[in-house]
């Protein structure tokens, strides 16, 4: 994972104290994607036969070293002056051995179709064959091209300002990063995302100077009728509708499926066994390719993979796999994030009350209620630890308790593994003074929704919490590991949503069928840009194997009811292919689990009594910031 950030200006234009504001700032923000190295090249056109003259076209990349046995800087620079800023990760399609860089092997493969008449066909054809996340931006010296681009599904953030041609002539600057701030900076220049639906290119030849086309992901029918076009690694969602011979039977009549009775489990047919076989497979391979050959830069007990875990059937799977892919004795931090949150503290509190004054009336005395709310682990919070007493009571949410249940399960199922339970517990006061800085971080996006999103991953990605030692005292904790995986995907493919059951019960499978492939198509504006940026701010990087486009076609290829029956009750038909999963992986209680949004889980939504009702479509009131 790397910051990239390029513009072209014109070099013999008047001061631009909005650019050189707005350059200094990018810099600033880019070089907490990559601590390892930074760098800048330029190149001027004032003196290259057949370009714009007076052009300055700037290069910076910051590296995070995840890659090779030694640190790549970049930008990656030619003999022939192309050069490229890469932000990706190459898992397939283009061989990179555990001893490379990957923008390295990208670079190398490009410089093979530098001089071939029909380059542009060549370097779409290499680009499309890269299974893996990314953005980059390539300048190809002698066609004075400039590429730039995300990977068809966004997992990689890259925005840009584009400029403008005024009267008098002279280009404002354009801008490309992969890091950018809010609309409210009036002092800067704006920015906005670049859209993941194919890579762009930009002319500095003297007939189409400024000039950008789209060379757009299309499907592999089209591809062959539209020049300059990829082929999407993916087709459309199955649209084909199960009968009824192909469906498993209801639960007999009168059988309620609930928590208590996870044994109950639907049917799995012939075809649902293959599906199970097959997602095993294939998504293990997806979390192999992430977990290996990451480079060991601390210490040798330190953890390289940490995993964004809510204790759900997502990052459970995640984790159960992680293990079967890394050495044995090597710690996997597993990262859950719980905020204080007064809004919540005050309604459990008068909850309390209240059955504290039913008790009175009923002429209970107040010690059996004590004695009722001595903690978990047999003895009553007075007597416990200070810190374990916070923990158990203002960080004690939803996503904290499922936590520590999949953690029992996961020790069960992989007992030599080191699974470091990293609590990361946010006070009040230290949300509120973060809130300004990552709703910058989000950028362009910023609504309520994304603003309660973001906070749980970036305190979650920071690492900074608590473990238990072997006495089960909580103890500070620091998560070195540089590689965090999530299970962003797997609710937009397998119907994990309430949305899903609704067009399911308004409109049968066709519904259902419709709401996945919107999902699909969407995902890139919704989720990928915004998270990167996240968590990309405290120099580690998110790797999605649910979206490995081989995850992606294999799901997207098969029929609907394989991935998700809502014939079946909550907790049952949502992602009922991941439920098989998880118990073919071991998980029993966990196969079970019930969705529920990050922002509820870590309790981040509505965390103040503002008096403004706070819809999650909204945008911040920066008012409420302070």
């Amino acid at each position: 994972m790397c910051g990239i950030l390029f513009s072209i200006q014109d070099q013999h234009s008047p001061a631009n104290e909005p650019y050189d504001h707005t350059w200094a700032t990018l810099q600033d923000l880019n070089s907490r994607r990559g601590p390892s190295a930074q760098d800048v090249h330029t190149i001027s056109t004032g003196e290259e036969e057949g370009a714009i003259s007076n052009k300055m076209l700037t290069f910076y990349g910051a590296v995070l070293h995840l890659r090779g046995d030694i640190v790549t800087h970049q930008p990656h620079v030619s003999k022939g002056g192309n050069v490229l800023l890469w932000n990706g990760e190459i898992f397939d399609g283009l061989f990179v051995d555990h001893h490379q860089n990957d923008g390295q092997v990208l670079m190398d493969q490009l410089e093979s179709i530098t001089d071939r008449a029909d380059h542009c066909t060549a370097f779409l054809s290499i680009m499309e064959r890269i299974e893996g996340p990314y953005a980059f931006v390539y300048f190809h010296a002698s066609s004075k091209m400039l590429y730039f681009g995300r990977d068809c599904l966004g997992r990689r953030s890259l925005l840009w300002h584009r400029g403008a041609q005024p009267d008098n002539g002279v280009d404002s600057p354009f801008i490309l990063t992969s890091v950018g701030y809010s609309s409210f900076r009036s002092d800067l220049l704006p920015l906005a995302e670049v859209p993941a639906d194919g890579i762009y290119r930009r002319s500095l030849g003297v007939v189409e100077n400024g000039i950008i086309t789209k060379c757009p992901w299309v499907s592999s029918c089209v591809a062959q009728e539209t020049p300059h076009a990829m082929r999407l690694p993916f087709g459309g969602v199955n649209r084909a509708i199960p009968t009824e011979s192909q469906l498993p039977e209801l639960f007999p009549e009168g059988l309620k499926f609930d928590q208590a009775h996870p044994e109950v489990v639907p049917a799995v047919t012939k075809d649902m066994q293959k599906a199970i076989d097959d997602m095993i497979d294939i998504l293990g391979d997806s979390v192999r390719r992430r977990v290996q050959d990451i480079p060991r830069t601390g210490l040798p007990h330190d953890a390289r993979v940490g995993i964004l875990f809510s204790g759900g059937l997502d990052c459970l799977c995640l984790a159960a796999l992680a293990d079967k892919f890394l050495p044995e004795g090597e710690a996997i931090d597993l990262l859950n994030v719980g905020f204080e949150n007064p809004r919540s503290e005050k309604a459990k509190a008068a909850e309390e009350a209240l059955a504290l004054k039913r008790l009175k009336k009923l002429g209970l005395s107040d010690s059996s209620k004590s004695k009722a709310n001595s903690n978990a682990n047999g003895s009553t919070t007075s007597t416990s630890p200070r810190i374990q007493q916070q923990q158990q009571t203002k960080y004690n949410v939803p996503d904290r308790v499922t936590g520590y249940e999949s953690l029992s399960e996961l020790r069960r199922i992989a007992p030599k593994r080191h699974w470091n339970f990293v609590e990361v517990n946010v006070p009040f006061e230290e949300a509120t003074a973060q809130r300004s800085e990552i709703l910058e971080r989000i950028a362009p996006l910023e609504t309520v929704m994304d603003l309660s999103i973001a906070m749980a991953f970036w305190f979650a990605s920071r690492g900074v919490g608590h473990i238990k030692d072997e006495q089960g005292e909580l103890v500070p904790y620091t998560s070195q590991a540089k590689v965090l995986l999530s299970g962003l995907g797997a609710d937009e493919q397998l119907g994990g949503y309430s949305r899903h059951k609704d067009q399911f019960q308004a409109a049968s499978w066709e519904g259902l069928i419709e709401e996945l492939q919107l999902d699909l198509d969407r995902i890139s504006t919704r989720n990928l840009g915004r998270d990167d940026r996240i968590i990309s701010d405290h120099g580690k990087e998110a790797r999605y194997p649910f979206l490995s486009t081989n995850v992606v076609k294999f799901l997207s290829s098969l029929r609907v009811d394989l991935k998700v029956d809502l014939r079946y009750p909550r907790g049952v038909g949502e992602k009922i292919l991941l439920r098989h999963v998880a118990r073919q992986l071991g998980f029993v209680r966990a196969s079970s689990h019930w969705k529920r949004a990050v922002q509820f889980g870590a309790r981040t939504a509505k965390m103040t009594d503002s008096g403004r009702s706070e819809i999650g479509q909204q945008v911040v009131d920066r008012t409420l910031l302070s």
